[in-house]
């Protein structure tokens, strides 16, 4: 029931769905060349963030343009609920979609290779985790029109938020654990991110499901 829904917002943003690609794609290419030491795990960061910020700008802008259509889908059998969960398994798309084009691009380019690949993917779905998952809930409650500016906010200053996180200091306990282990390491971080999506998703459907869409 949920390919449907996926589709039509695939569809629909059509241009900013191979957009999305070409970003998975070519962004870690394009700072291996010409910044070499972005290599990594901030150019997946900034592949992942960039992709998703991108693509909500453009389907939010697009269901801001015609109102009623959600409103419409969501009195056929495509519930309120099931219109966010199509929503929010995008944005794991969107993650999906790099991580592959980054492991591969990793066995041909030397500056994107990582130590421990699984991981700084981890990692990464994290923070894509906090980002969306705070800013969806805040988008559903107020809007598109309201909350657009922060979307272009982290659009523009994504590469200083990724400097800034590079610098969080944790626990030394926690980050040997973290050195120490890496498959305990990966569970944590997986699921710290899938907690996070799940707390956001409860929040945005509640939400959502108080909208009047007509």
């Amino acid at each position: 029931m949920l390919m449907p829904l996926i589709k039509k917002d695939l569809t629909i943003v059509k241009g900013y769905t191979l957009g999305v690609v070409a970003i998975a794609f070519g962004l870690p290419l394009l700072l291996a060349w010409r910044q070499p030491q972005m290599g990594g795990m901030i150019s997946l960061l900034m592949a992942v963030l960039i992709s998703s910020v991108a693509f909500n700008l453009a389907i939010s802008e697009k269901e801001n343009q015609y109102p009623k259509a959600t409103a419409l889908l969501s009195s056929t059998p495509y519930t309120k609920g099931k219109v966010i969960v199509s929503k929010y398994a995008l944005y794991f798309i969107i993650y999906i979609v790099c991580f592959i084009a980054y492991l591969v691009e990793m066995q041909f380019v030397p500056e994107l290779k990582l130590v421990n690949f699984a991981r700084t993917a981890a990692l990464v779905f994290l923070i894509q985790a906090l980002g969306m998952g705070i800013f969806l809930p805040i988008q559903y409650k107020f809007g598109y029109e309201k909350t657009k500016f922060i979307s272009f906010v982290l659009l523009v200053l994504s590469p200083v938020i990724i400097e800034a996180t590079k610098r969080i200091s944790f626990s030394s306990k926690i980050v040997s654990l973290m050195q120490s282990n890496s498959v305990i390491a990966v569970a944590i971080l997986y699921g710290c991110g899938i907690l996070i999506w799940l707390v956001s998703f409860v929040i945005s459907n509640k939400i959502f499901a108080k909208k009047d869409l007509i």
